[in-house]
């Protein structure tokens, strides 16, 4: 009997044992967090094209801009008259240019179309914003990376389309126009840093 209790003792003795070790385990765990800063660098890119518009059909450009973190899409049409004054007899008429942006859905666009007599004429197309400065507990960086991808957006990318058109002066030779498209992008990416263990 007395043997019975001891070993009774024992058993509890080594469960008790086991569960203050599995308490010191989880609470070493806890401690081994450590704090990460993240910023939101900006950042812009882009590119332009030459083309020429006709009075017979309109001219369509497509571009692909598969860049997450956008903010902000601007296309900037400019051009120079090219038959601006008469040969013979002077006129003051200009060429009205058109141009129409059309780009993945949910974006926002400001004054489109946009058309004018003069240059340049210019559309934006409002996206997102760069979110604000955080800090991160986590146990490595793979983790802060899987709290901060929901903060970096997709919306914006994919095919953009710039449709321009054009009515010439009323003037037999002047059948369209010259013209440069820039296109330029704003968009963010996380910068992840150690701060302290």
């Amino acid at each position: 009997m007395v043997v019975f209790v001891g070993f009774l003792i024992l058993v509890v003795a080594l469960i008790g044992v086991m569960y203050e070790e599995k308490g010191y385990t989880e609470a070493a765990k806890e401690e081994k967090k450590i704090m990460y800063a993240v910023e939101w660098e900006e950042g812009m890119n882009g590119f332009q094209e030459e083309g020429t518009v006709t009075k017979s059909e309109a001219t369509t450009l497509t571009y692909e801009i598969n860049q997450e973190g956008l903010t902000e899409v601007e296309f900037r049409l400019e051009w120079n008259d090219n038959l601006a004054t008469g040969i013979i007899i002077p006129w003051n008429w200009s060429d009205l240019i058109e141009m129409k942006v059309s780009g993945p859905g949910g974006v926002v666009f400001s004054s489109n179309p946009a058309s004018g007599y003069k240059s340049p004429l210019v559309i934006k197309a409002e996206i997102g914003e760069v979110p604000s400065s955080m800090t991160i507990n986590a146990t490595n960086e793979t983790e802060v990376w899987n709290i901060i991808n929901p903060y970096i957006t997709t919306k914006g990318m994919g095919t953009w389309n710039a449709e321009i058109s054009i009515k010439p002066k009323p003037f037999f030779f002047d059948r369209g126009n010259d013209f440069t498209i820039y296109v330029t992008y704003k968009y963010y990416t996380p910068e992840v840093r150690k701060i302290s263990e």
